[in-house]
């Protein structure tokens, strides 16, 4: 049987992920989110208290963590309004197994869980201890290590987080332009590997992203 020490993970440390649920209306979501694991049954997500997963895990108590290493899935998942119509494909998804939650089709392998507890992990950050359901994984090819890939896997994590922290304090602020000069690090490795590939356009429109939201954010100061 598949565990969570098989696809990677390792206690003490984050595993980046892509955590599907349902929404009110039984609409797919999806966003990438770090995963922490307690052991081989359980594992903690920490998703911001004002995000749609954080109401639908409150609402449906269970989600699907999908492991993946394709930029493409954490780009779409990340930025919603970068798909057709501004929103995901529910051809993206199929239903779960064993919970009420969907999963992508195109993941490497899904963990399906149920919430167990649900806690405080900061001010801005709830903690949600689930049971893992089901972990399945795929039988794919072994692909050719590529640093481009994980640059922009890398950046796309950070720029979710510059945004809300242009619009906060000084000090978040500067966690924000700090996070800028790492995406540009990505950039150059992206550039550099991969160029005119799908992983500099995905950069690319990170970048303009980042500019606006600084536009932004200066109107409002």
């Amino acid at each position: 049987m598949t565990s969570l020490d098989d696809l990677g993970f390792h206690k003490g440390s984050i595993g980046e992920t892509i955590v599907s649920t349902y929404d009110a209306d039984r609409q797919p979501n999806a966003a990438p989110m770090g995963i922490v694991i307690e052991s081989n049954e359980r594992l903690l997500i920490r998703p911001y208290i004002s995000s749609l997963t954080y109401r639908n895990l409150q609402a449906k108590r269970c989600a699907v963590v999908n492991v993946t290493s394709d930029p493409e899935l954490f780009y779409l998942t990340a930025f919603k309004e970068a798909n057709a119509d501004g929103k995901l494909s529910p051809a993206l998804f199929e239903k779960a197994v064993t919970v009420d939650a969907p999963r992508l089709r195109a993941a490497d392998a899904t963990v399906e869980v149920s919430v167990a507890e649900t806690g405080s992990f900061s001010s801005e950050r709830a903690e949600v201890l689930c049971n893992v359901q089901l972990v399945n994984a795929s039988e794919r090819l072994p692909k050719v290590y590529c640093r481009a890939q994980f640059a922009t896997i890398e950046a796309i994590i950070h720029a979710t987080r510059i945004k809300p922290f242009l619009s906060g304090d000084k000090q978040m602020q500067e966690r924000a332009f700090r996070l800028m000069e790492l995406i540009e690090i990505c950039q150059d490795v992206v550039n550099r590997t991969a160029p005119n590939s799908r992983y500099s356009e995905i950069m690319a429109d990170l970048t303009q992203r980042i500019q606006l939201w600084m536009k932004e954010s200066e109107s409002l100061r």
